[in-house]
């Protein structure tokens, strides 16, 4: 009987104990683009993966949180953001944005590039030399306030995919397509268009190394201590190299 009830009670204390774990995990929702690759993007099977998805969910478990990633196009998403849905991963700095939400401390640098036909033989290195053209870019994406500065001076023609603006590029329908995530994402994005890559130019320096940060809309009531924990775990986890460690090997 005593025995019974020993092993009764040590049933009931690990339930206690894995409540208690539980409820020591709260859920956090992580709102991430699914066509922005290789940052953030969903895989055949409907998992959401990308470097930057993946240092996320990395920052908000060690933040102490259970991550829930949901991932949509990246106006959608940030919409639910706004909305105050979740976190959003991937989101860039401008004043307009910091009037709604917060930001976490930097979690990586983002190279933005242009990408334009070789045949036409163009340099571009800085914002002006946009001017007067016709350029590609991510529906809903901000790439920083020097960005935010030039976009009256040249046309925008917005779509939600890599792949959809290079062949826009080659059909000539535009005549420079911004691409983030650096050269990993041109040649994924090229790849998945079927173009070759020596019919294009990637422009270099890259036109702007962006921050990127996680952003909590500041209507939440928690904004304030969700991005005290994640400021906490981006520091620990860039003092181990452990950030660094998730985004290598999609540099390669």
């Amino acid at each position: 009987m005593l025995w019974r009830m020993g092993c009764l009670a040590a049933t009931l204390l690990g339930c206690a104990m894995a409540t208690g774990l539980h409820a020591a995990e709260p859920e956090l929702k992580l709102l991430v683009a699914s066509q922005v690759a290789p940052k953030m993007f969903v895989e055949d099977d409907g998992k959401p993966t990308g470097y930057v998805t993946q240092v996320a969910v990395a920052i908000i478990r060690r933040a102490g949180y259970r991550p829930v990633v949901e991932a949509t196009p990246w106006a959608r998403a940030y919409k639910k953001a706004l909305d105050g849905e979740g976190v959003l991963a991937g989101l860039s700095k401008t004043i307009e944005r910091g009037k709604v939400f917060c930001f976490t401390d930097a979690v990586l640098e983002d190279r933005v590039q242009v990408i334009t036909l070789k045949k036409a033989d163009l340099k571009i290195t800085q914002f002006s030399d946009l001017k007067g053209k016709r350029v590609g870019i991510q529906r809903g994406s901000s790439y920083g306030e020097q960005f935010e500065a030039a976009l009256p001076t040249f046309q925008e023609d917005r779509d939600s995919s890599g792949d959809s603006r290079l062949n826009k590029l080659v059909a000539e329908r535009i005549d420079a397509a911004v691409l983030s995530g650096g050269n990993t994402a041109v040649k994924y994005y090229s790849k998945l268009a079927g173009i070759d890559m020596s019919q294009l130019t990637v422009q270099t320096p890259p036109l702007v190394v962006d921050l990127n940060y996680i952003g909590i809309a500041k209507t939440r009531a928690d904004q304030a201590e969700v991005v005290s924990k994640l400021n906490a775990a981006i520091a620990a986890m860039r003092a181990e190299g452990s950030i660094a460690k998730i985004v290598a090997p999609w540099e390669q």
